[in-house]
C-alpha cells in the first residue's frame, strides 16, 4: 500500500493529523522498542533495526484501530436506523415522512448526510419514476447491508400496494434484533482473539528470555553472540508482524455484505451440471464443488426465502417467486431460473416446488419449498399465518447462515495464535544450540 493510498485510508477513518498526537504515538513506540531491545540485550544496530520496523509498522496499527472505530459506528448507526425506521414506517406507511423522523435521531454524521439525500432526491426529483426506491437506494450504496435492502424493499411495496404491515414490521424488527446480537457476539470474539494474540506473542518472549537467564548463571554471554542478535531482532519483528495480520484480520465491517464470490459460486454451479458421472475425476469434481456449493446455498437461501415471504405480503406466490429473481443471490439464479420455467409449465404441482435445490442435502429447503407450495395451493389454512412462519423460518436460517458467515471470518485465527509459539520455538533452538557450545568450548578450556 503506497503512502498516499495509506494517508487517504486514514482520513476516510476520521484521522487527523496533530503534531502533538504523532510525537506521543512514536514516542510511545520508541519507549515499548527500547524496552524490549533492553530486556534481550540487543546491540544499538539491532534496536536500530527494531526501531525502523516499528516506525514502518506504525500507520498500520493505527489504520486498524481507527478502521475498527469506524465500522463500529457505522453499525450503530444502522442498527439505530433499521429500528426507528420500522417503528416509524409503521405508524405513518410513508417513506418520506419515516426519512423525516430519521433525521431528527442524528444531528450530525454520516448517516444523517446519507438520509438528507435520499430525502432530497425524494422530495425534489420530478423527471423520474419510482423516486422513493431510488432515495433508499442511496442509503443502501452507503450502507450495502442485505437486511437494509430487505427492508427498504417492504416499505417501498407496502407503500406503493398497501395492506396491514404490522406483523411483518414485528418479525423483521425481530430479525434486526437477532442481527445485532450477532454482531455483538462477533465483537466480543474478535476482542477475546486479538488478546489471545497477543498473550501467545508474551509468553513466547517470555520463555525466550528464560535461556538467557539460564545462561547468566552459568556465566556464560549467550545474548551478544552474532547469531542470537540477528535471530533475536528477526523473531521480535516476526511476532509484530504476526501481530499485525491478526488484528488486520479482525479488522472487518459489520455492515457490509460480502458478494465478491457470487458470480465465482454462480459459474460453479453451472460447471457441477455439466461434470458427466462416469469419469472417476468429473465425479469427484462434482462431489467437491455440491459440498462448496451447499454451504454457500445454506449462508444465501434465507436471504431469498426472506424475500419471496415480505413479496408474499401483497403478491400470490408464483408473481413473489419471479419478482424475487431480479435481487436472489448469483448462486440461486440457475436453479431459479429453472424453477420459474416449471412453474409456468405446471403451475399447480408440487413437483417444480420439490425439485428446487433437490441435487443438494438441505431439508430446510425442502421444508420451505413444502410450505410455500401450501400457500400457492391454499390447503394450509391461514394464509397470512403461514407467511409469518415463513417469515420466521427464514430468521433463523439466516441466524444460523450469519453466524456460519462469522465462523469463516474467524477462520485462520488459530494459526496466528500458534504462529509465535513457533518463531519462539525456533529462537529457543537457536540459543539452546549456542548455549550447549560455548558452555562446552568453556569446559575443555
Amino acid at each position: 500500500m503506497g503512502i498516499k493510498t495509506l494517508s487517504d485510508e486514514l482520513r476516510k477513518y476520521g484521522y487527523v493529523f496533530s503534531v502533538r498526537r504523532s510525537a506521543a504515538l512514536y514516542g510511545a513506540m520508541f519507549a515499548g522498542m527500547f524496552i524490549i531491545g533492553h530486556l534481550f540485550s540487543l546491540h544499538l544496530a539491532a534496536q536500530f533495526a527494531l526501531f525502523a520496523y516499528g516506525l514502518f509498522l506504525l500507520p498500520f496499527f493505527i489504520r486498524n484501530v481507527l478502521k475498527n472505530r469506524y465500522h463500529q459506528k457505522r453499525f450503530s448507526d444502522l442498527n439505530v436506523y433499521m429500528e426507528q425506521f420500522l417503528y416509524s414506517f409503521r405508524r405513518s406507511k410513508k417513506i418520506l415522512t419515516t426519512l423525516e423522523d430519521m433525521l431528527l435521531l442524528f444531528e450530525k454524521g454520516d448517516m444523517r448526510r446519507t438520509i438528507e439525500k435520499a430525502r432530497d432526491h425524494i422530495l425534489y426529483t420530478f423527471n423520474e419514476s419510482d423516486v422513493e426506491r431510488k432515495g433508499l437506494a442511496i442509503i443502501e450504496e452507503e450502507y450495502p447491508y442485505d437486511g437494509l435492502v430487505m427492508m427498504h424493499r417492504f416499505a417501498y411495496s407496502t407503500e406503493l400496494f398497501g395492506g396491514d404491515c404490522e406483523e411483518s414490521v414485528d418479525l423483521l424488527l425481530e430479525a434486526r434484533r437477532m442481527w445485532a446480537d450477532r454482531v455483538y457476539g462477533l465483537q466480543q470474539e474478535q476482542k477475546f482473539r486479538r488478546r489471545e494474540v497477543f498473550l501467545s506473542i508474551a509468553v513466547s518472549l517470555l520463555l525466550c528470555s528464560m535461556i538467557f537467564m539460564v545462561a547468566s548463571r552459568l556465566d556464560i554471554d549467550v545474548a551478544s553472540q552474532p547469531l542470537t542478535q540477528v535471530v533475536t531482532t528477526l523473531v521480535l519483528m516476526a511476532d509484530m508482524l504476526i501481530f499485525y495480520i491478526a488484528d488486520k484480520r479482525l479488522t472487518v465491517g459489520f455492515v457490509e455484505s460480502d458478494h465478491t464470490n457470487d458470480e465465482e459460486m454462480a459459474a460453479r454451479y453451472e460447471r457441477m451440471r455439466r461434470y458427466n458421472v462416469r469419469s472417476p475425476f468429473e465425479r469427484f469434481a462434482k462431489r467437491t464443488a455440491e459440498k462448496i456449493l451447499t454451504r454457500e446455498i445454506e449462508k444465501q437461501f434465507p436471504n431469498w426465502l426472506m424475500e419471496v415471504s415480505l413479496l408474499l405480503q401483497t403478491e400470490n406466490v408464483p408473481v413473489a417467486i419471479n419478482r424475487s429473481y431480479e435481487l436472489a443471490p448469483e448462486v440461486l439464479k440457475p436453479p431459479l431460473r429453472d424453477f420459474i420455467l416449471e412453474l409456468k409449465i405446471h403451475p399447480d404441482d408440487m413437483e417444480p416446488y420439490l425439485h428446487f435445490l433437490s441435487d443438494f442435502p438441505l431439508p430446510e429447503v425442502r421444508s420451505s419449498m413444502k410450505m410455500l407450495y401450501s400457500i400457492s395451493s391454499g390447503t394450509g389454512g391461514s394464509a397470512r399465518g403461514q407467511i409469518a412462519d415463513i417469515i420466521r423460518r427464514s430468521n433463523r436460517l439466516l441466524d444460523r447462515s450469519d453466524h456460519q458467515k462469522n465462523e469463516d471470518s474467524l477462520a485462520g485465527m488459530y494459526a496466528l495464535f500458534l504462529a509465535p509459539q513457533l518463531t519462539g520455538g525456533c529462537k529457543l533452538l537457536v540459543d539452546m544450540i549456542l548455549l550447549l557450545i560455548l558452555y562446552l568450548k568453556e569446559s575443555t578450556l
